[in-house]
């Protein structure tokens, strides 16, 4: 029996999408502190360790491609729930699990749970916006973003105060999964329409989406993974320190996003495209040419203003193309993008060991250049 279809204008659709984003920022934000558990509980060496960590992207680049036919064939909110459901498991397994083997299983189904829930939150805002009439993507990733900071700040409080670790990741998880069984009844049950292939190759301005995405999510892999090691490497930065240029990264990716509808309403979209690759793009070349840390993590506050919503936009602008069903669309654009987040610190890696670290961050100010000229191609 076909769920009747729920008004994507109203406030609890959009209540929900929010909601939706910032729980799977939450969630995602429970992994980085457990990771120094997991390590004393688990005897393993640093390449070992590495494999697990494979494991997340492994599992989201397995289940994202499948997440607009499971949206098709069952609706947005039975697939997001069952995609919440798992992440509660997935991460009560990381908290509990004593072995190699189901640690691994347990960051596979992270991955891929985390990866289903981003794509059909990502075909729910869309419809959001289509039916509304206006852009709201970038407020819905900022909410991502700023669950993602509020995730490990109280992870990082509990275990501050004692809280063993185990018992604080259950905490979390029972509270991401009342937040979004209180919500559900704003999550679409409308199946998407059309198509029902787990695959669809790309072509023309969904490929070129998708493309862009990658060299955006690839900036942001590269300055997660690789700054503290430039910062502290290179600048002089003290080592306890070294996390601050992802955390200037993230507060001003948070920051524009929030702000982000009345600019994009007022300047477009291409414009909005093209000026955040050039503003990543001098973000980075400043922490190359500067002497001083300060300036350099300016630069990587610069970098996180730029690529905010180049994306939330890429995405928005799916809705506007035919060459296949929307939530396709989005699936595919989605799934490349993420494999920039995979591929950035690998090719960051094989560059900085060919030449330097200065000369990979350079290649990167090249890659971000590059969505200049294609911006023109998304017009309101």
């Amino acid at each position: 029996m076909t769920a009747p279809a729920l008004d994507a204008s109203r406030p609890i659709v959009r209540t929900a999408t929010r909601c939706g984003f910032f729980m799977a920022g939450f969630g995602l934000a429970v992994w980085a502190p457990l990771v120094p558990y997991v390590r004393a509980r688990i005897e393993m060496s640093d390449a070992l360790f590495g494999f697990l960590l494979l494991c997340i992207g492994i599992g989201s680049l397995s289940w994202m491609p499948l997440s607009g036919v499971l949206v098709s064939r069952w609706g947005i909110r039975p697939v997001v729930l069952a995609a919440v459901a798992l992440l509660v498991l997935a991460l009560t397994g990381m908290a509990l699990a004593n072995s190699v083997w189901l640690m691994a299983l347990a960051l596979f189904c992270f991955g891929g749970s985390l990866g289903v829930i981003d794509v059909v939150l990502n075909i729910q805002s869309v419809l959001v916006e289509t039916a509304v009439g206006r852009r709201m993507m970038s407020n819905f990733h900022g909410m991502f973003s700023l669950g993602a900071i509020v995730g490990a700040l109280v992870m990082t409080a509990q275990l501050s105060l004692g809280v063993s670790a185990e018992a604080g990741t259950l905490a979390m998880m029972a509270l991401v999964l009342a937040a979004n069984l209180a919500v559900a009844p704003g999550f679409l049950p409308n199946r998407a329409p059309g198509g029902g292939l787990a695959f669809v190759r790309p072509r023309g301005l969904v490929l070129l989406a998708g493309l862009l995405c990658f060299a955006v999510y690839l900036a942001e892999g590269a300055v997660l993974d690789w700054s503290a090691l430039y910062l502290t490497g290179e600048k002089g930065l003290d080592v306890a320190h070294g996390g601050l240029g992802y955390a200037a990264y993230t507060l001003m990716t948070t920051v524009a996003r929030f702000a982000g509808g009345p600019v994009i309403a007022r300047l477009g979209p291409p414009r909005i495209i093209a000026l955040g690759g050039l503003l990543a793009a001098a973000g980075i070349g400043l922490t190359l040419v500067t002497e001083h840390w300060l300036l350099a993590l300016l630069g990587y506050g610069l970098c996180g203003l730029g690529c905010a919503n180049v994306s939330p936009v890429l995405i928005s602008s799916l809705s506007r193309q035919t060459l296949m069903p929307m939530h396709t669309a989005v699936t595919v654009a989605t799934t490349i993008g993420f494999a920039g987040v995979l591929a950035g610190p690998a090719l960051m890696g094989l560059v900085a060991q060919l030449f330097s670290l200065g000369a990979a961050f350079f290649m990167l100010v090249l890659l971000l250049l590059c969505i200049v000229p294609a911006s023109r191609r998304f017009s309101d």
